[in-house]
């Protein structure tokens, strides 16, 4: 289907002139678009040329009209259907059916659920649609006999029509930013990363702008060392520190000396300090005047944004406490029995690497990490004579050494936290085996917790390659041969070959939180 439109002809020689519209035009390639749309329904060709010739050169807000033209309800519908920014509808009633124009307009309200077209009834037979009945039923928001719509009363209907839509698309415009900053609020107060946070923020910040072409933001960080940068967006995406140009750099400092916000023609800067004393600075550049609406809603949001920076800083800080916590109530085991030194650490680091070549989650592989380190707080129970025996232990001796299994989870299972109930699993589990044979349930295969599998293969080989009170640490060979015995026997055989094609990496680890150099 083609629908007629024009703008604004001048005289009813350009009739003629008028533009044929199609499925195949590129509605970006159309500057017509920057203007008002107004559709004009009716089934006379002389009212379509009428119109166009009295709102001839006609401008409003600085745009002129866009006049499209559909000759019965049919055709306007659709047109409303390809057109979704429609201002006006000045509409016939009586066109292919006596109620055609009335249809459209249910179209519109109900069906397109569109409260924002505005809409004036025209009608050259009134009596076929009575006005008191007509406003009553149907929402419309003026009603004109053909014969009264002189052309000032045309031009101020469209003045005021006009009005009134674009004062309700800014209240949704302002609504929808209102909208995205409360999403976008919420959406950030669930991140847990610093520079994921900056991604977002900006992304977020570019959406609630409506931001265009040449826009760009950037996250800055000063510490210690100077500034750094979080994230980037548009323009600024890829560059690095050093390649920002120097105006941007200058407003970032100049925030972070004054500890304040500036807003500029087409942008912002806005700073702010943490409790710790750690500065950030948001700089974006919007490419187009910021309302004073723009400028409420970059407030707002970027309180935000200082506040989940904040407890991302605060979980950082309790994160931190709780390593602290963990690593030193599974030192004091190890203490207890003579183990000293990166035990602890090192299971925690193995396990985590571990996990992550498993193919589990970072999230999950972090808590496994954290959570390990407890994989033996159950020995705190144990005597010392039997946990620092130098020789070998005996049967009965033995059977108290496998009760501290139990023990720790005991200790730890009445927690609902994710880090002690995992702990709980990893103490429990820790000693079973991959063919039953181990404690304290004898569970085989994949009985036995991926957190239980994982401690076990990462317990036994740090306990391996470090000296102990009873044993000498043995020889790198050594420990790949057991290893390798003991796949699919002590050991998950899945998590035993990723271990060892993988060993470089773990070998690195234990490195980096040697007792001694062992190998």
């Amino acid at each position: 289907m083609m629908f007629r439109t024009d703008e604004g002809l001048q005289s009813p020689e350009e009739q003629d002139e008028l533009v044929f519209l199609d499925e195949s035009d590129d509605p970006a390639r159309d500057p017509l678009r920057e203007g008002w749309n107004i559709l004009i329904v009716d089934d006379h060709d002389e009212i379509h040329k009428v119109t166009s010739l009295v709102l001839g050169g006609f401008e409003f807000d600085g745009k002129r009209l866009r006049l499209l033209h559909a000759y019965s309800g049919a055709e306007a519908i659709a047109l409303l259907q390809a057109e979704p920014d429609i201002a006006l509808v000045l509409l016939d009633v009586v066109m292919e059916k006596d109620d055609a124009g009335l249809q459209v307009i249910e179209f519109i309200r109900r069906k397109l659920c569109n409260d924002t077209v505005r809409i004036v009834l025209r009608t050259g037979q009134p009596g076929q649609a009575p006005e008191h009945e007509v406003v009553l039923k149907y929402d419309i928001n003026d009603y004109k006999e053909k014969t009264e719509l002189t052309s000032q009363k045309l031009f101020t209907t469209i003045i005021s029509s006009l009005r009134s839509y674009r004062d309700l698309r800014i209240i949704q415009s302002n609504k929808k930013g209102l909208e995205d900053v409360v999403r976008s609020s919420s959406s950030i107060m669930n991140v847990y990363s610093v520079h994921e946070l900056a991604r977002d923020a900006l992304a977020q910040i570019g959406s609630i702008l409506g931001a265009g072409g040449g826009s760009g933001g950037l996250v800055l960080q000063k510490d210690a060392g100077g500034w750094s940068k979080l994230a980037g967006s548009g323009a600024f995406a890829e560059a690095a520190l050093e390649e920002l140009p120097p105006g941007v750099m200058a407003e970032a400092e100049s925030a972070a000396a004054m500890r304040e916000r500036a807003f500029y023609s087409e942008g912002f800067t806005f700073y702010f300090r943490n409790s710790a004393g750690g500065e950030k600075v948001v700089c974006f550049k919007c490419g187009k005047a910021l309302t004073e609406w723009d400028r409420y809603l970059i407030e707002v949001y970027c309180a935000n944004i200082q506040a989940a920076f904040e407890n991302i800083d605060l979980n950082r800080e309790i994160e931190s406490t709780q390593k602290e916590i963990i690593y030193t109530l599974g030192e004091i085991a190890e203490t207890r029995s003579k183990e000293t030194g990166f035990h602890v650490k090192r299971v925690a680091e193995y396990t985590k690497l571990l996990a992550l070549k498993h193919g589990l989650p970072k999230e999950e592989a972090e808590l496994i990490s954290l959570a390990s380190p407890m994989h033996d707080i159950g020995k705190v129970g144990i005597s010392d004579a039997i946990l620092n025996k130098p020789g070998k232990l005996t049967g009965e001796e033995y059977e108290i050494m496998k009760t501290h299994a139990q023990s720790g989870y005991d200790m730890l299972k009445h927690s609902g936290r994710p880090i002690m109930k995992t702990a709980s699993i990893i103490a429990l589990q820790h000693h079973e085996k991959y063919d039953g044979t181990g404690y304290p349930q004898g569970l085989k295969g994949e009985e036995i917790h991926i957190y239980g599998r994982l401690t076990a293969l990462a317990d036994v080989f740090d306990a391996l390659a470090s000296d102990r009170v009873y044993k000498k640490a043995w020889p790198l060979p050594d420990i790949i041969g057991l290893l390798k015995e003991q796949r699919g026997k002590h050991f998950d055989p899945v998590l035993t070959d990723l271990f060892l094609a993988h060993l470089d990496e773990f070998l690195v680890i234990r490195e980096k939180y040697a007792d001694e150099k062992v190998f």
